[in-house]
């Protein structure tokens, strides 16, 4: 019963969050930062822009990671699939995370789950690909592959343009 309920969850989340590809990104206007290289007398000094404080998404993504490098793999896959803060963040994130739920699945020997990781990352991201280093791994470069596949087979994959 439990087992059922988990793979529910992990199922309505992996949803979920590829769900939310095509929602509006927060702050995609004008920065209001003064115009960079106005000089002359009495100008104000140009201002470097401090580096953004790290989304709460990206702060639980790389938790996750963490834990996923530690060998804690049911961690990892936990702090994803419970994150309302990754579902909430940008495409970016949210593509790290799945494919961070993917590797976690795949190495902790639950392939139909890494490959539903995968399904839903390449929905997200159609175009998405692994790193070279990456697709050779034996655990999860094969389910990547064929998650690609049927990506590609499907009746609604993108047609190339002329």
């Amino acid at each position: 019963m439990m087992r059922g309920m988990r793979t529910i969850l992990s199922m309505s989340l992996v949803l979920l969050l590829a769900g939310c590809a095509g929602l509006a990104q927060p702050g995609g206007g004008a920065s209001g930062a003064p115009a960079q290289g106005t000089t002359g007398p009495g100008a104000a000094p140009a201002v470097t822009p401090r580096p953004a404080e790290p989304s709460e998404g990206r702060k639980v993504l790389e938790r996750a990671v963490a834990q996923y490098e530690q060998g804690k793999f049911v961690e990892a896959i936990r702090l994803i699939q419970e994150s309302p803060e990754i579902v909430a963040d940008g495409p970016a994130v949210r593509a790290q995370a799945l494919k961070t739920l993917a590797f976690a699945h795949c190495v902790a020997g639950r392939r139909p789950a890494c490959r539903r990781s995968f399904d839903a990352l390449l929905v997200l991201d159609p175009s998405f690909e692994l790193a070279p280093a990456e697709s050779g791994h034996p655990s999860w470069g094969p389910e990547f592959d064929r998650a690609r596949a049927a990506a590609k087979a499907a009746p609604g994959a993108a047609a190339p343009r002329r």
